[in-house]
Order: C-alpha cells, then sequence, then structure tokens
C-alpha cells in the first residue's frame, strides 16, 4: 500500500507575477467553490464538474487547477457544515491567503536542479527554482511527486513511496499514555516487565513558555497589535520545540519496537469536556499534546511496518489486571493501586498498561492469523516485586524515569 509523506522547500527566488497571479486566482476560485457547495447543498466532486469547468474558462486556467480548487472547496465547506452542528453562529470560510494545490499533470520538477516547470493554462508554462538540498533528493530518487502546494514563501512536494508490509509480532508493548510519561508494559515469550518512557521536558517547555506568553499579554494590553505578533511568535517557538522533542521520543520508540518485534498498544483517548475540572486542570489538559504523540506514532509505525493496536481506555486505570475487579470510583484509586479482593497492589500507570496488554492479547491476537503470539500470555505475578509498589517518588521524577531497587528490572527510553 503506497504511503503519502510530504517535503517542504525553500524558494531561491521570490516568484513571478504570473505564478502570483495564478496563486490570487486558485484563492478566488476556492472561495467561489465554497459558495456554491453552500447554497447548493453539493458534497461530491463530480456534481461540481460543470461549475469547475465554468471557473477555468472564466479564470483561464489550466481546467486540472479548477477541479482541485473545487476539492479544497468541498473539504472547506464539510468543515463548516460540522461547526455549524454545533454552534449556528459559525462564520462561512473565506480564504485571504493566494496560495495552490496543484496535481502532478500540470507540473514537472527536475530533482537534480531544483526546477520546476508549472501549467499556467493550456500552451503556457512558468518556471521556479526550488532550494533542494542532498536530503531532498535522497528522499525523492526514484519517487514520483504527485501534488504540489505552493505560497509566496516556500513549497510542498507531496510524494507517494511503498509502505512495508507489517511483521508477525512476537511481543507486545501496551503503553498508557500520560501526561508527562509513557507507562505500561513489555511481554514477550520469556520476559515480562515495567517500561517507563518519560518526555518530562514537554511539560517544562509548555510551562515556561505559558509564562512567557502571561507576562506579555499584560505587559502589552495597551498596544493589541503588537501584543498579538508577540504571543504569536512564542507559540511558534513553542510548536517547534513540542514537536521536536516528541520526534525524538517516538523515533526511539518505533525503533525499540521493530527490534524486538513487538506490536505497539496505545489508548484510544478522547477526553470528555468539561467534568468539574479547575482552571489550571483544563489548561494542561488543552496543551497535552497525546495527539500529535499519536499521530507521529502511527505514522512512523507504519513506515517501519511495525502493528500499532489502539484499544478502549475505559476502566484501565481502576481494574485490576489479575483477578477483573473494577473499583466503583477513579478518584480513588491513588498513585498506587490496591485490589480489595486479591491484593493485588501496583503503580497505577503501571497497572493501566498491564490492562491494555491483557486486552489486546485477550480480544485482538488471540486467533489463527496470530499464530506467533498464540503462546504469550500475561502473568501480572511474574513482574518484579519492585513493579508492585510505587516505583518512583515525585522528587525523584526525573530524565532517569523510574526504576526499581537496582534499575535492572526495567526498560526506560529517556530523551532530553
Amino acid at each position: 500500500m503506497p504511503l503519502r509523506r510530504s517535503l517542504v522547500c525553500d524558494l531561491s527566488e521570490p516568484l513571478s507575477k504570473p505564478i502570483l497571479a495564478l496563486l490570487a486566482e486558485f484563492r478566488l476560485m476556492v472561495n467561489r467553490g465554497v459558495r456554491e457547495a453552500l447554497e447548493t447543498g453539493r458534497t461530491a466532486k463530480g456534481s461540481l464538474t460543470k461549475f469547475s469547468r465554468t471557473l477555468a474558462r472564466e479564470r483561464r486556467v489550466h481546467g486540472a487547477h479548477a477541479i482541485t480548487a473545487v476539492e479544497t472547496a468541498l473539504s472547506l465547506a464539510a468543515g463548516h457544515r460540522r461547526r455549524l452542528r454545533r454552534n449556528p453562529r459559525v462564520h462561512v470560510p473565506y480564504v485571504r491567503t493566494p496560495f495552490l494545490t496543484a496535481d502532478d499533470a500540470t507540473f514537472h520538477l527536475n530533482v537534480d536542479t531544483g526546477h520546476l516547470r508549472l501549467s499556467l493554462r493550456n500552451s503556457e508554462w512558468a518556471g521556479l527554482d526550488l532550494r533542494l538540498s542532498d536530503w531532498h533528493r535522497r528522499v525523492l530518487a526514484g519517487r514520483r511527486v504527485k501534488q504540489l502546494r505552493l505560497n509566496e514563501n516556500r513549497a510542498v512536494l507531496v510524494f507517494e513511496r511503498d509502505a512495508p508490509d507489517p511483521y508477525e509480532p512476537q511481543a507486545v508493548l501496551a503503553l498508557d499514555t500520560n501526561e508527562r510519561t509513557l507507562d505500561g508494559v513489555l511481554v514477550e515469550p520469556e520476559l515480562t516487565k515495567p517500561v517507563v518512557v518519560p518526555y518530562f521536558d514537554v511539560a517544562t517547555v509548555q510551562l515556561r513558555h505559558f509564562a512567557r506568553r502571561w507576562k506579555l499579554a499584560r505587559k502589552k494590553a495597551h498596544d493589541r497589535r503588537v501584543g498579538r505578533t508577540l504571543l504569536s511568535r512564542e507559540g511558534r517557538r513553542e510548536r517547534r520545540r513540542v514537536v521536536q522533542r516528541l520526534h525524538l521520543l517516538t523515533k526511539l520508540l518505533v525503533a525499540e519496537a521493530r527490534e524486538r518485534q513487538a506490536v505497539v498498544a496505545l489508548e484510544d483517548l478522547r477526553l470528555p469536556r468539561g467534568g468539574g475540572r479547575g482552571r489550571r486542570l483544563r489548561r494542561r489538559l488543552s496543551s497535552w499534546p497525546r495527539r500529535e504523540l499519536h499521530r507521529q506514532l502511527e505514522y512512523k509505525a507504519e513506515e517501519q511496518g511495525v502493528p500499532v493496536i489502539k484499544v478502549d481506555p475505559r476502566n484501565t486505570s481502576k481494574s485490576c489486571p489479575r483477578c477483573g475487579e473494577v473499583k466503583e470510583r477513579r478518584s480513588r484509586v491513588g498513585r498506587v493501586f490496591v485490589c480489595a479482593k486479591c491484593g493485588w497492589r501496583c503503580d497505577r500507570q503501571v497497572n493501566a498498561g498491564l490492562n491494555i496488554c491483557r486486552t489486546v492479547l485477550r480480544e485482538v491476537l488471540q486467533g489463527p492469523s496470530n499464530s506467533g503470539l498464540g503462546g504469550l500470555r500475561l502473568d501480572p505475578d511474574a513482574l518484579p516485586n519492585d513493579a508492585m509498589r510505587l516505583l518512583y517518588s515525585p522528587g525523584d521524577a526525573g530524565a532517569h524515569g523510574r526504576s526499581g531497587r537496582d534499575g535492572s528490572d526495567r526498560t526506560a527510553f529517556p530523551i532530553g
């Protein structure tokens, strides 16, 4: 199955006037398409084929550009309809920045020189030069660029690559996603051990930039224009630093899973709204990059052929992995889970990873198509004694993660 990936390239020189005019025309066609889709109630590209041909004739552009503009308009209209169900007062989307999305039939890229020829209309072309590094050329070698996304400052090349077939898993790496760590268990045919993947640096970066934005907002309260500029710059810095740390973390995790031939099991997290949370907790949860973390894990695992399974997170933190007893209230669990029925005692986050692994082995991987894991079983009692109590004190939680007495019974992947 082919995978689509993107490469961001800088422009060697400013765009020429014909290309800038094409970007402006494409923006206008997208806005016309949004209004047409919303006024007529159409949702399929085929229903707007005649409209796209009319656009191409009116704007005197390549017909493929008009079709792509209509596709973009339909996606914007679909998002507007979803928002309209929640809030009837939302505004109709309107594109203000000139841009272009072009299919492979309308451009040609020379990877060696970085020169790109773009079709404006029938028998009329314009050229631009991209700044391609040796790494860009290695990635694009032997691959066909399927789409071009262009604006006044940069170009994005979308290409296809073949995805490897997922291997037959021989182990399970089950992880519970928390605000500062991924906690769980690694189960192999001859090994069962707790796993801790800390990413404390992400929360530290977010807290530091939150304090900076708070100070800037108060200092520039009298000048909203300057305040918005400074706050936007601070937000971009925070996002870049957070995403870079998550890339290091997910790359390490996927490499470790591939080396052990393990399937990665994650929670399908969907946080409910409200719930009586305080203001600080709502702010922390809104900035918690759980979706970005899972997104990076999934696409990198797909590139490496690592299977990824998502399970329902319900009752993972308050269920006993040994006897199945479920506590009535989540707030009574605390940092250490203690089962009142069988006496099982374990760190709450590691306990959630055990339940995720138990769900995967019981409901997902036990079958004729997964013979490699047919004899794999999760025995909570096989874990070291250090995993059945609080593995770290809050004051000792640093870059070394959680450990036992000598650290020989844990698997930790620190970053930073």
